[in-house]
């Protein structure tokens, strides 16, 4: 009975709105059957508008947004994400970015290439005025082929689309942190920008922004350095976090004295060769090599009374950022800090290593090794690692561009046997905040 009297009401509410309405123009003498049904591999969408023109368009984003919930409908943003995963057999669960309809049409998604109202198989269309105001509006209604085969199609190449970009960003995630060129830097962050066009929910996207920030913080992880091969020859590398790596661009080489200054690649390195004929010995002669790689200016300053045939004078100086890694951190506590510290002998002469002393900024206490009795023979790029055992407590981490480890290192002169302190300020990185 209840039931019955509920079918009256909503017979009568309907009777009541179309009495104060009518219709003064359709486009078919008869409605069409499949008007307000549901017809099979069709999507049948009415709209209201003030025109006919509005009532194509918004036809128009009315079907793309079925499509779009269709062919999503089974679809999660990444298995490994569980806070993305949602319209399980066309319920919606959450407010996943798959039911962000606006932001995924603005997605480069080829479905959404073929929607068009010329694919439209039946219009119909009734102008109503409203008897009270006497104002007009119009009913649109069209009649969409879409079948369930096509629905089945479109979400295969969805997924399989959806799959492969996943797979783009995870092995940028991986390359990171195996940098070989600086080429490969803006590389990078050139797929990822094409990628955050395309990754239309929020988690997978604060994930694309997170790692082009990540890549763009490289560039200030580089460093330039060298070493003199011979008299008239220097031969210049770029660091990325004191490890070598290669780079296309040529370096700006210009000098105080030295003329005929010529810079050539050298398998991802540069030779730059000069005649030091006009220097004066008893001045300080230096090469002023700069180069700027994704916006970031470098500079390096070769020191001539350095160079020589043979017997280079003793010159071992620390360069680069100072890398400290603990090997577990909890809140303010941190335990085991290994230490790459990277030093460019350029004299090229064998030195030992007795004693290293480093003041970290967030660290209360020293960190002292005085007891590494290293010899080393090699020229040019030395990296010196060691590892600081015991629990830390660390500070807050000032968050400043000129944020240095001050210290020092104990040298032992190979060429006068006597042991020589030297002090440091590098730049340096943590893993801890």
């Amino acid at each position: 009975m209840k039931r019955l009297i509920w079918m009256i009401f909503i017979t009568l509410l309907t009777a009541g709105v179309a009495a104060q309405t009518k219709v003064v123009e359709r486009s078919a003498k008869k409605v069409p059957g499949w008007l307000n049904t549901a017809v099979e591999d069709y999507l049948v969408v009415s709209v209201t508008a003030g025109s006919l023109a509005e009532g194509q368009t918004k036809a128009l984003t009315e079907i793309t947004e079925r499509i779009i919930q269709s062919v999503a409908s089974n679809v999660t943003v990444s298995k490994k994400n569980t806070l993305s995963e949602v319209n399980v057999n066309g319920n919606i669960e959450s407010s996943d970015a798959f039911t962000q309809i606006s932001r995924i049409k603005s997605a480069n998604l080829p479905f959404l290439k073929g929607i068009s109202l010329s694919n439209v198989e039946e219009i119909y269309w009734e102008k109503v005025q409203d008897k009270a105001t006497k104002k007009e509006h119009y009913n649109y209604s069209v009649k969409y082929p879409f079948s369930r085969l096509e629905q089945r199609k479109l979400t295969a190449e969805f997924e399989a689309l959806d799959a492969g970009q996943v797979a783009r960003y995870e092995a940028l995630e991986q390359k990171i942190g195996a940098i070989e060129s600086a080429d490969e830097i803006s590389r990078a962050i050139t797929e990822l920008n094409t990628l955050s066009e395309y990754f239309f929910d929020d988690v997978r996207l604060s994930r694309v922004k997170g790692l082009t920030a990540r890549y763009r913080q490289l560039y200030d992880a580089l460093t330039l350095t060298g070493t003199f091969l011979e008299s008239g020859k220097y031969q210049c590398q770029l660091l990325l976090d004191g490890n070598p790596i290669k780079v296309a661009a040529k370096p700006k080489v210009t000098s105080n004295c030295a003329g005929q200054i010529s810079v050539r690649p050298a398998d991802g390195m540069f030779l730059i060769t000069y005649s030091a004929e006009d220097c004066l010995p008893e001045e300080e002669n230096f090469l002023n090599i700069s180069l700027t790689v994704g916006g970031k200016r470098l500079q390096h300053k070769a020191f001539l009374n350095e160079a020589g045939t043979g017997s280079m004078a003793f010159s071992v100086v620390p360069e680069g950022k100072l890398v400290l890694t603990a090997d577990s951190v909890a809140d303010r506590k941190i335990f085991n800090i290994n230490i790459r510290l990277t030093l460019n002998n350029r004299g090229g002469t064998p030195f030992g290593l007795k004693a290293l002393e480093l003041h970290v900024p967030e660290i209360s206490a020293p960190i002292i090794f005085d007891d590494i009795d290293g010899v080393y023979k090699t020229k040019g790029i030395i990296q010196i690692k060691a590892l600081a055992e015991g629990e830390f407590t660390v500070g807050e981490k000032k968050k400043s561009l000129f944020s240095f480890v001050q210290g020092a290192i104990t040298f032992v002169n190979p060429q006068t046997g006597a042991v020589e302190r030297s002090q440091l300020s590098l730049p340096y990185v943590t893993n801890w905040e």
